[in-house]
């Protein structure tokens, strides 16, 4: 299977260049597939005549997406919808990464595919357009996920263990619920998903769900790191973007497509840690 991938200075694009070993992945610099430019995104797809894109490209700093609204309208929506029609005329599948952010964090139990959105910042706002730009493709899979990292790229674990070794005190978030989810196990899971044709739209979080302050707990447990760690609340720490309170995606269609490869956030965690020789950009 041949797939082009978006974004491939980011985070997940990378897990996708460590997973998809048994595939041919072209991965163009984002110099070359520049999601701010339509003639871009059709050249490339058309010359390189991908089976499968994977949209990994995204305007992802939540905050940045309040004072600089065009231009995440301009990545997370409309490059999308470039992206559907390149793919469309290629006959490719069109996998979309979109976010638990869709919603607006009232809800009690975990969001199902079919739960009305509703998002409360300009990120999620985007984010939900660039699903419904991606569904015109006849062919697509668009699939949400929730607060990733990895043992690379910037992202949370990072941040902490940084603020760990300067010996900062910690305080930390711990009245918004979601589940940190690894960019290895999304792709993974996006790789089964690919091959066997998934369409339509899927939750791809890892299992159960914790606060910002007990993963930050669980990621200095996990160390051994006797770090200056203590919770506060979403009041007590303001940002320019709303973020929802509760953001626990069901993963039940995902298990009913199968297999379903996403392990508990513990245990993904785990898997992080315990490859410290990946901590590296490759």
């Amino acid at each position: 299977m041949k797939a082009l991938v978006t974004g491939a200075s980011g985070q997940l694009a990378l897990a996708i260049r460590r997973t998809w070993t048994a595939h041919e992945l072209v991965l163009p610099e984002e110099s070359i597939l520049d999601l701010s430019r339509e003639e871009a995104i059709r050249e490339v797809v058309a010359s390189v005549h991908p089976e499968v894109v994977l949209n990994c490209g995204a305007f992802t700093q939540v905050d940045r997406c309040e004072s600089e609204a065009e231009l995440a309208q301009l990545i997370n929506a409309t490059a999308v919808g470039w992206l559907a029609e390149a793919c469309e005329a290629q006959k490719a599948l069109l996998v979309q990464v979109s976010t638990d952010y869709v919603f607006d964090g009232t809800g009690t139990r975990p969001y199902r595919e079919d739960d009305a959105t509703n998002p409360v910042s300009v990120y999620g706002r985007t984010k939900l357009e660039g699903e419904r730009q991606a569904a015109r493709c006849s062919r697509h899979l668009i699939a949400r996920t929730s607060w990733l990292y990895d043992a690379w790229g910037k992202n949370f674990l990072a941040t902490m263990l940084n603020a760990a070794a300067q010996g900062r005190n910690l305080r930390v978030v711990d009245d918004q619920r979601g589940a940190p989810t690894t960019c290895r196990a999304l792709a993974r899971q996006l790789k089964v998903a690919a091959e066997e044709g998934w369409q339509g739209l899927v939750h791809t979080t890892c299992a159960g769900e914790t606060t910002w302050h007990g993963f930050a707990k669980a990621i200095f447990e996990a160390k051994g790191i006797a770090a200056n760690l203590s919770p506060c609340s979403t009041a007590d720490y303001p940002t320019p973007a709303k973020r929802p309170a509760y953001s626990v995606l069901d993963g039940a269609r995902r298990r009913s497509l199968g297999p379903d490869l996403m392990p508990h956030w513990h245990e993904a965690l785990a898997e992080v840690l315990a490859h410290p020789e990946l901590t590296g950009e490759a």
